[in-house]
């Protein structure tokens, strides 16, 4: 095991850094596979990589993590997704959908879902590629800093990204080539394509582009930007993919945004396990709807493509300013 009350090698977490992709930076440093690092530092008893650890991340790995590389405790646990709690969700809970997170889908060693994003141009641009925290959440669906579309699957051969993977069946290998090659296909996600992003809308795009820039940094909550907003946007998604009002709502909102029509994914799942161009898709029509507050919503409403009843619907934690306009419509039906 490697001694000293400081681990040999041991880097601090860059800004906006998952626990996972530091983690792995941690043992390549220190000359080890990741798993033979796990198991010499933690132990063969202690699981970590069949789990979300940036989700599920248990109290001894993120102490040990703080202790031997001297970073500060608080710093640590802000690499997970707990960080959130509070501004993109409100209550952290182990199991189940937290909102706006990405799920990864882990089922034993192997990801489901497509619950890590990345941006070409922000890996290609690190001295250290690494993964950001914010690229598991869905309101992110592009990049602020490069206004390019983000990707969530390999496209060389559409797996997807599970860099802790990158040393499976090399066994020679200690240090892959890139931090940033595919783990199955060895594609350099660097190159990959470089789509930019539509704004059709200018006020849609920057009110959207400054929530995401607040993500990244992370100082929502510390700033004059009010993230009960985001629960909104979140609830306006569920009602434009519902099954019930998809087929009015979704017609109507490109009408007026003069957006092609595109057809959502029929089926009672989280938002947050769509593909990401169709959360885009989605987003963007939101974040239209919740402009000019409260005009448009008000205008939907006269023409019939929502409900006061479903405003309401599943969304206990709705912040008052939103109810109070909801009371209004109900006031004057």
């Amino acid at each position: 095991m490697l001694s000293g009350r400081l681990w040999p090698a041991h880097p601090h977490p860059y800004r906006d850094e998952l626990l996972s992709s530091w983690l792995v930076r941690i043992a390549y440093a220190n000359g080890l596979k990741v798993q033979t690092f796990c198991v010499q530092e933690f132990g063969s008893d202690y699981q970590i990589w069949n789990r979300d650890i940036d989700r599920l991340a248990p109290v001894w790995l993120i102490e040990t993590i703080s202790r031997k590389t001297g970073t500060p405790l608080k710093r640590a646990w802000n690499t997970t997704l707990l960080g959130y709690e509070g501004k993109l969700y409100d209550n952290y809970h182990p199991a189940g959908q937290l909102r706006w997170i990405l799920p990864l889908q882990i089922y034993h060693r192997k990801r489901k879902g497509f619950g890590l994003q990345f941006c070409p141009v922000c890996l290609a641009e690190d001295v250290e590629p690494y993964y950001r925290r914010s690229w598991r959440v869905a309101l992110y669906t592009f990049c602020p800093k490069h206004d390019v579309m983000l990707l969530d699957r390999c496209p060389g051969c559409g797996n997807s990204v599970i860099f802790h993977r990158l040393e499976l069946g090399r066994p020679k290998l200690i240090n892959p080539l890139s931090f940033a090659s595919c783990w199955s296909c060895g594609f350099d996600l660097c190159s990959s394509p470089r789509e930019p992003v539509e704004k059709w809308n200018s006020p849609t795009f920057q009110a959207w582009r400054k929530a995401l820039h607040l993500i990244e940094r992370g100082v929502m909550g510390r700033s004059s930007f009010d993230y009960s907003k985001l629960a909104v946007v979140h609830q306006f998604c569920a009602l434009i993919v519902s099954i019930r009002l998809a087929p009015k709502l979704i017609p109507y909102l490109t009408e007026k945004t003069n957006q092609p029509f595109s057809p959502v994914k029929q089926g009672r799942f989280p938002f947050e396990r769509r593909a990401i161009a169709e959360r885009h898709y989605v987003l963007g029509l939101a974040w239209w709807l919740i402009g000019r507050w409260p005009s448009r919503l008000r205008e939907s409403w006269k023409h019939k493509v929502v409900r006061y009843n479903v405003l309401r619907k599943d969304f206990d934690t709705a912040p008052e300013w939103y109810i109070a306009e909801v009371e209004k419509l109900i006031r004057s039906d």
